[in-house]
C-alpha cells in the first residue's frame, strides 16, 4: 500500500491537515476526537492553518463549523475561496461579528451578545449538537481572555471540549498569549491533546513562518520547527527555502537538480558548472529552493556562500568511484554537524557500482544515515532522496 493510500484510509479514523508530509508524519492526522490548540506567544500566521484545516475537511465532504469572532460571514467566506473551490453547505460558520458591527445577519446560527459568556457557549453547543460536525475551529480564544475573567474562559473550553468529544469531533483553538501566565497556559495544555505553536523569524531580510506540532500525551511525539509557506489553491506546504545539492567533481549534480526539479537553470563553462544550478520544487504538499554547487576545491568559497542558513543537503556521489568519496567527506564536514543529510549514491546502473551499505562503511557514515540509490539521467530515486531528506528536517522527537 502506497502512502498516500494508507494517509486516505486513515483519514476514516484521523482529520487531516492536507499537509502532505505532515498528515504521513502523524500517520493519517490528528485523531477525530481530539482538542487542538494552535499557539502563539506574538501575532503569527495561525488562522491560515486553521483554515486549511477547515478546507482539508471540507473538501473531504466533512461538515466544519468555523466560529468567527473577527470576521463577517461574507469576508470569511471570500478568504475561504483563496484555497479554491469547496462544497459550501459543508462550511457552517457560528456569525459573532455582525452584532458587534450593527449588520444583519443571515447565519443559522449567531451570537448576539459577545459580552454574554455564558450566551456564546449556548450557541456553540447547540451548533455543535445540531450539526454535528467532525470539525470546529475557535477564533480566537484571545477574544474571550480579554473580555471575561480567565477561570470562566477555561471552563468555558472545558466543556466545549466536553461537547465536541461526545460527538467525535476535532476541536481547534486559537489562541495569542497577550493575558495568561504560565499557570493559564499549563491549564490550557491539560486539557490539550496536540498544540501546533507558530512564529515568525526574520532571516536575511526575509521573514519566514515556522510551526511545530506536539503531542502533549506521554511518549507523544514532537517535530522540529517546520518553515512553510501558502500559495493561492494549493494552500499550506511545508517550505525549505535553501536545499544544498552538493558532492564530488562530476558526480551528476546538475542532473540530479535538473531532474529532481520542476524547473531548474544552471550556469556553466565548459561542460561543467563553475557557479550553481538553482530549481524549485513543488511536491507531495512540499516546496523547496534548491541550490547545486561546483565540486572542485578551488570553487569552495561558492559552496561556502550557499551553505549559509541550510535547510538540509543532498550530497551527491558517484557509487562507482569510490576514490571521490573522501571529498564527499570533507564537503559534509565545511557544514559542520547536525545539518540533516542524506547520500545520493548516483550512476548506481553501472557495473562497478557500490552498494549503498559499502558506501557508507567506505565514507565512514553511522547506519542511521541513509543512502539511496539513484540515476540521475533517468530520475531514479531522486524524489525518494529528497523525501527522506524532508522527513529528516521534519524530524519526530
Amino acid at each position: 500500500m502506497s502512502s498516500v493510500t494508507s494517509v486516505k484510509e486513515a483519514s476514516r479514523e484521523k482529520a487531516m491537515t492536507g499537509i502532505q508530509l505532515l498528515d504521513e508524519k502523524m500517520n493519517g492526522g490528528f485523531p477525530r476526537n481530539s482538542t487542538l490548540l494552535l499557539f502563539s506567544e506574538i501575532p503569527a500566521e495561525k488562522r491560515i492553518f486553521a483554515e486549511q484545516f477547515v478546507m482539508a475537511g471540507v473538501k473531504n465532504n466533512e461538515t466544519c463549523l468555523y466560529v468567527d469572532f473577527f470576521r463577517a460571514p461574507q469576508l470569511a467566506r471570500r478568504e475561504f475561496t483563496k484555497f479554491g473551490t469547496y462544497p459550501e453547505d459543508k462550511l457552517i460558520i457560528v456569525d459573532a461579528t455582525s452584532s458587534q458591527l450593527l449588520l444583519p445577519c443571515t447565519e443559522k446560527y449567531a451570537i448576539k451578545d459577545v459580552g454574554n459568556l455564558e450566551g456564546i457557549f449556548g450557541v456553540v453547543s447547540r451548533a455543535i449538537r445540531e450539526m454535528r460536525p467532525q470539525r470546529v475551529v475557535i477564533d480566537s480564544v484571545e477574544f474571550l481572555a480579554d473580555r471575561f475573567p480567565e477561570e470562566k474562559v477555561l471552563d468555558f473550553w472545558r466543556r466545549l471540549s466536553a461537547e465536541a468529544r461526545e460527538i467525535g469531533s476535532t476541536l481547534c483553538f486559537l489562541f495569542i498569549n497577550w493575558t495568561y501566565d504560565s499557570s493559564g497556559i499549563s491549564t490550557m495544555r491539560d486539557m490539550t491533546d496536540y498544540v501546533v505553536e507558530f512564529q515568525s523569524i526574520i532571516s536575511g531580510g526575509v521573514v519566514r513562518s515556522l510551526m511545530r506540532i506536539e503531542e502533549l500525551k506521554d511518549g507523544g511525539f514532537k517535530t522540529n520547527w517546520v518553515p512553510y509557506t501558502f500559495r493561492d489553491i494549493v494552500g499550506v506546504t511545508v517550505y525549505f527555502p535553501r536545499i544544498l545539492v552538493t558532492g564530488p567533481f562530476n558526480a551528476g549534480k546538475s542532473t540530479v537538480v535538473k531532474n529532481l526539479c520542476n524547473t531548474s537553470v544552471s550556469i556553466d563553462r565548459m561542460g561543467t558548472t563553475v557557479a550553481f544550478d538553482y530549481g524549485n520544487v513543488d511536491t507531495m504538499g512540499l516546496e523547496a529552493e534548491v541550490f547545486g554547487t561546483p565540486g572542485q576545491e578551488r570553487f569552495e568559497f561558492i559552496f561556502k556562500i550557499f551553505a549559509r542558513e541550510l535547510s538540509g543537503i543532498l550530497l551527491v556521489v558517484d557509487a562507482s568511484r569510490p576514490e571521490d568519496f573522501e571529498r564527499a567527506k570533507s564537503m559534509l564536514k565545511l557544514v559542520g554537524p547536525g545539518l540533516p543529510f542524506v547520500i545520493v549514491a548516483n550512476k548506481s546502473d553501472l557495473p562497478d557500482a557500490l552498494s549503498p551499505q559499502r558506501i557508507r562503511d567506505a565514507i565512514g557514515l553511522g547506519q542511521d544515515v541513509q543512502v539511496v540509490s539513484s540515476v540521475a539521467t533517468r530520475g531514479v530515486g531522486l524524489k525518494e532522496a529528497f523525501k527522506l531528506l524532508a522527513q529528516q528536517i521534519i524530524g519526530v522527537k
